[in-house]
Order: C-alpha cells, then sequence, then structure tokens
C-alpha cells in the first residue's frame, strides 16, 4: 500500500502511478501539525510506502524530521518526501537528507513528478542519486557555476508577508522590486499566494506583456510571475533577486517553512485596532526571530510608542511612506536599510525611475 500524507489535489498524481502500479493507495488528508498524522499513518499496519507532502506543515524543520524517522522505525515503511520545487540545500530537506532520507519528489511537471515516484519506490535515486536530475545535496559546491545557482536560489531571495489581508504586503513587493531596479539590478516578483492581484492587474492596466504558457506579467519593467509550478524555471533565469509575496501569514495557504527558508523575511503590519492585534501575535513568535518589520499607514506621532513596544525588535522595525501607486518607485531610505545593496545605475538612468506613470488604477491590490 502507498499512503500520500497530503491534499487529494497535491497527491493525484501518485493515486496514477498507483494504479499503474497495481498497489492499493489512500489518503491521510492534510494537517498543520505532523505529530497529529502519526497516530492515522500508525492505523495502516501493511503500508509499504509513505508520501509525506511536507508543504503543509508549520512545524519546524528539526520536528518534521524527527516525526518522519519515529514513523519511519514504527512502520518500515518506506518514505517519500514530496518536494516540487524546494531547493535540496534548504534546510528542511538538508535536515531530512542528512538523517538518511534519500527518496525525493521534486519535479512539478506531471509526467516527471510519476517518473520521481517510481524511481523512487524501485529504489533508483538511493543507488544512484539525483544526478540524471541535475540535482546534488552536497553542501560545497562542485564547481563555480553550482554555487552561482546556490546564491541565485538561497541567498537572493526575500519573502513578504501581512499581518493581514490590505495591509499593503503585495504594494512593498512591488516597491521593493522597484528600489532593486533603481539600484540597477534585475527582480523577479512571484506570487506565493491565491489573492489574483497579478490577474486583477492584467485587466486594470495598459501596455501590460503576458506570457500565459510561462505565466509572466511585466509591467513598468517588473516581471511577475503566478504560476507556482512554473518557479523553478523563473529560478534558472537571469534574476538577481527573486521576491516572493506570500500574502497573509494566517492563510491556510501559507508555508512558514518555506518563508522561513528566504535569506530574507519581511512582515507587512499595522497599528491600528484589528491590526495590532494580529501584528503582536507575529512580533511574539518565537518562529519570526529575524524578521523585519515594515508599518503601514502610520501616523508619524505614533512611530516613537510603537518602537518602544517593539521591544528588543525595533531595529528591525520600519515606517512606510504613504504609497499611493505601488509601480512609482517612492525613493523610500528604508528599503536601502532593508535590503543594503551597492548602486549599478548611473545618475540618468535613477531618473528614469520617477517619469513612468500608469494609465489605469488597479483595483483590490494587498
Amino acid at each position: 500500500m502507498i499512503l500520500f500524507v497530503g491534499s487529494e489535489e497535491s497527491g493525484y498524481f501518485a493515486e496514477e502511478e498507483a494504479k499503474v502500479l497495481h498497489m492499493d493507495f489512500s489518503y491521510i488528508h492534510e494537517n498543520t501539525h505532523i505529530e497529529k498524522h502519526a497516530e492515522e499513518i500508525l492505523k495502516y499496519e501493511n503500508c509499504q510506502y509513505i508520501i509525506y507532502d511536507i508543504e503543509q506543515y508549520l512545524d519546524d524543520s528539526g520536528v518534521i524530521t524527527e516525526w518522519i524517522l519515529k514513523i519511519q522505525s514504527a512502520t518500515n515503511a518506506k518514505t517519500i518526501i514530496y518536494a516540487p520545487g524546494y531547493n535540496p540545500r534548504s534546510e528542511i530537506i538538508s535536515g531530512l537528507y542528512n538523517a538518511g532520507i534519500k527518496n525525493y519528489i521534486f519535479s512539478s511537471f506531471l509526467s516527471d513528478k510519476k517518473e520521481d515516484m517510481e524511481r523512487c519506490i524501485n529504489g533508483f535515486y538511493e543507488n544512484y542519486g539525483y544526478e540524471s536530475r541535475g540535482i546534488s545535496f552536497d553542501d560545497v559546491p562542485d564547481n563555480e557555476e553550482i554555487e552561482k545557482e546556490k546564491q541565485k536560489i538561497i541567498s537572493k531571495s526575500i519573502g513578504v508577508a501581512g499581518a493581514i489581508s490590505r495591509m499593503g504586503t503585495t504594494t512593498q513587493c512591488i516597491q521593493l522590486c522597484k528600489y532593486i531596479l533603481y539600484m540597477g539590478y534585475k527582480p523577479a516578483y512571484i506570487q506565493l499566494n491565491n489573492h489574483g492581484w497579478i490577474e486583477n492587474l492584467l485587466e486594470a492596466y495598459a501596455d501590460v506583456k503576458h506570457d500565459v504558457e510561462m505565466g509572466k506579467v511585466e509591467y513598468l519593467d517588473v516581471d511577475m510571475f503566478y504560476k507556482i509550478d512554473k518557479i523553478p524555471e523563473v529560478l534558472q533565469r537571469d534574476y538577481d533577486f527573486f521576491i516572493y509575496d506570500y500574502g497573509v501569514y494566517s492563510d491556510p495557504s501559507f508555508s512558514k517553512i518555506s518563508f522561513l527558508e528566504k535569506e530574507r523575511q519581511i512582515f507587512v503590519v499595522g497599528s491600528k485596532p484589528g491590526e495590532f492585534d494580529r501584528t503582536y501575535n507575529v512580533i511574539k513568535s518565537n518562529f519570526f526571530n529575524k524578521v523585519y518589520y515594515i508599518f503601514n499607514f502610520v501616523p508619524e506621532t505614533e512611530e516613537k510608542d510603537l518602537l518602544e513596544l517593539m521591544e528588543n525588535k525595533a531595529e528591525y522595525t520600519f515606517f512606510s511612506p504613504e504609497i499611493r501607486d505601488p509601480f512609482t518607485y517612492s525613493n523610500s531610505k528604508i528599503y536601502q536599510e532593508l535590503l543594503p545593496i551597492k548602486c549599478q545605475n548611473n545618475e540618468e538612468k535613477k531618473k528614469f525611475f520617477f517619469g513612468k506613470k500608469r494609465k489605469k488604477e488597479v483595483r483590490g491590490h494587498e
């Protein structure tokens, strides 16, 4: 029997492949905590393979690894990790791999997922590794090119999430993109939420370029991507920075593990009634100790009091100016402090970023 621990939407490829292999198949439906899955999994006495969709979990990576090993020991079933789009050198994957878990499904395309699953089951990856997929788990790169790819994927990734909806999260993402462009580098905005902001933008703005197959929208020099299954391809393109928009952290689709793996993590928060309760929950969470905070829509008179409330996180706290148009760069000094990078643009080119204006107004931006 094959167990898929996760949603039917994520595991349908495994269900189809199980039919081809003439094997029984069942789901353990998704949960945010792996400990709650353990008892359900142990009910299946004859389980041979367990496929975990690790994207669902909000637990620390060490906790996830510990429980997977416990379950593996109790069931003697082979563990397969479903992690499309994950970097093999990320904290969660490295922890699992170093603990002896050798079978992974990294592919995003349906046919490749099925092939990966079959290879995991027949022991191919345990015996021959992932060279055929161009994947390495090594901490030390084999050559300079691998190091460049590692830096592209990990060291220049920025995750942005909001305390509540309509907090200005997407606006801050686009402002970061405009700042990076202003400094002479090339950013990519990646929509990792279900708010549909890019799709709405297509209808609301003029002069928008749209690559349907890639899920890419280009407007005022900002490249934006909305198809999650295309992320591995986006990461191979010549972008200097990747800005990930996670939407609201309390949404079911929010992946804490993925967010915390980004080199720079930013929360967009507020101080109004109804906003600060959510903000306070984020501030006090031990999971978010290295996060930067951008307060939106805060009167200047309140800034000092808020910095006192932030206590030891005050040095990581910033206040955004009012931004009416996300695509018009505000030139706020907070972005230089959030992401200090050396400018590669001359003064003539800098002026270009303040001249362009939108033709229509987009509605409902985050």
